[in-house]
């Protein structure tokens, strides 16, 4: 029994609970520079998105400010497993249910574009960051989703796409039918866009750790931010979930999924293409060098909130399938929209978002860039329709409906509940005068209090025990043990104090 605990603990140690992206990279020191009091465009959010707008928008004689609650690379982007791809399982039949094949064809055109985008800033600016092409596939095991690939190869076919019929690809997960397609890609994602930031910062300041809050005025606007109020004549929300309700209603036109991946080093790991099944049990796999990435587990946030079985879950799974434990695991957090297709353009005059990228955001946040700086300097786009924020088709608000009722589950699991199912251990719900309260208290029995209600929309948290982090299982917004913002939507702490005994 000893040597079955210390072989446990020697595991556990070993696994790092973090990106595999950001392994052996150096994060540069940020320039001590003031932040403009005044901009003509403010674009809140440094990832793929925000990266890609300033990049588009540089050379236009505009003063742009970017600015990033973190440090550059080191937010949604990180988290992705990087796939540069228009196979993205049933996606196209999905679009040509909910609206007509010219939409799915015009959305397949779309990350086409977004791939020779990518290509082309790599090429142009020499950029370093394992660019490789791939073959992809999308497979299942259930013979009910057969025809479902099938449909997709046929639509696909009928764009000039050639695809190959496959019963089985050189790794150990099960299967009985897929597809499979040439020229798509993937890349070190952080890697890239560290380059892409050196790339823009000539002629774009950047303010790292700097949280935009709230947005006032109507044109021009004034961003009140963690270190000063940035007056800005444009403003663009590109940190993967907008802060606010309104306009737009992506809260209640869309939803969370969560996603777990794993990832190690892995003997004979073909580099040569990437996959994903169909089926409701997701399996996603791509290699990275010598290391298997595998993404499983995926939930609605507001479904499976006791984190730590989803995390061990996992990592037994990847163990069962690559014969080993792995060495790097993370959460990825991905907005659904309700129709299928991602919000981008403009939400109000003068304030542009992008969200809702359905798990594919190397490319639809690649194109998103490209489409709102099209919008600002006023230039035609052809996918300005098929993006917009505003619309709100028929699928969409039976989804919403659906949404609806998921949030209600969470928000009365969470807050009526309160069980220890979601708040185990040495975690405590206190209630003070009417109030309830976080309480984590860590290995040295220090407390750690904060705030369970989320600022966002009012659910309640729930305590992440594998990451030590309090959740929001509506709309994902994560928070350190001390309540401090980790992640959006939500723009402000749960802190109350640190550290109290």
């Amino acid at each position: 029994m000893f040597l079955l605990k210390k072989a446990n603990l020697k595991m556990v140690m070993k696994l790092k609970i973090e990106t595999l992206w950001n392994q052996n990279l150096n994060q540069e020191e940020e320039k001590d520079s003031p932040i403009p009091k005044e901009t003509d465009i403010l674009i809140i959010g440094g990832g793929i998105t925000g990266l890609t707008t300033a990049y588009f928008l540089m050379d236009q004689k505009k003063k742009i400010t970017l600015i990033d609650q973190g440090k550059i690379g080191t937010g949604v982007t990180s988290k992705s497993t990087a796939k540069i791809n228009f196979l993205q399982g049933i996606s196209y039949q999905t679009i040509e249910k909910n609206f007509s094949r010219k939409t799915s064809q015009l959305y397949f055109k779309s990350q086409i574009e977004a791939i020779n985008i990518i290509k082309n800033i790599v090429a142009k600016h020499q950029i370093d960051c394992n660019l490789e092409v791939v073959d992809a596939f999308i497979f299942t095991n259930d013979e009910k989703n057969i025809d479902k690939i099938k449909k997709e190869k046929d639509l696909l076919s009928s764009w000039d796409i050639k695809c190959k019929e496959v019963q089985h690809l050189p790794f150990p997960i099960p299967m009985i039918y897929g597809i499979g397609v040439s020229n798509t890609y993937v890349f070190q994602p952080v890697e890239y866009i560290h380059a892409l930031r050196k790339v823009i910062e000539k002629g774009v300041q950047i303010k790292e750790n700097c949280t935009a809050t709230e947005i006032t005025g109507s044109g021009p606007f004034y961003v009140q931010t963690t270190k000063q109020t940035i007056q800005a004549n444009t403003v663009v929300i590109a940190c993967h979930y907008p802060f606010f309700l309104k306009p737009a209603l992506i809260p209640i036109k869309s939803y969370i999924k969560r996603e777990y991946v794993n990832a190690a080093k892995w003997e004979g790991c073909p580099s040569n293409f990437t996959a994903i099944n169909i089926d409701q049990d997701l399996q996603s796999v791509r290699f990275y060098h010598q290391y298997v990435i595998y993404g499983s587990n995926q939930h609605r946030s507001t479904n499976q909130i006791a984190f730590r079985e989803n995390y061990e879950k996992s990592q037994k799974d990847f163990k069962q399938l690559w014969g080993k434990d792995p060495e790097y695991t993370w959460v990825n957090q991905d907005v659904i929209t309700n129709d299928g297709l991602p919000f981008i353009g403009e939400a109000k005059p003068g304030i542009f978002i992008a969200t809702g990228y359905q798990a594919w955001g190397m490319t639809n946040g690649t194109i998103a860039g490209k489409i709102i700086s099209d919008l600002i300097l006023k230039k035609e786009n052809p996918y300005t329709q098929l993006f917009n924020p505003k619309r709100f088709a028929t699928v969409g608000i039976k989804e919403s409906l659906v949404t609806g009722f998921h949030y209600l589950k969470a928000y009365w699991q969470t807050k009526v509940l309160a069980s220890p199912y979601f708040y185990p251990g040495n975690v405590y719900i206190v209630p003070v005068k009417g109030k309830k309260y976080g309480v984590y208290v860590d290995e040295k029995g220090v407390k750690h209090i904060v705030d369970i209600v989320c600022p966002h929309m009012k659910c309640n948290l729930a305590f992440n025990k594998a990451e030590k982090t309090w959740d929001c299982p509506c709309h994902g917004s994560r928070f350190d043990i001390d309540g401090h913002l980790i992640e959006g939507p939500s723009k402000v702490n749960v802190s109350i104090r640190k550290n109290r005994d």
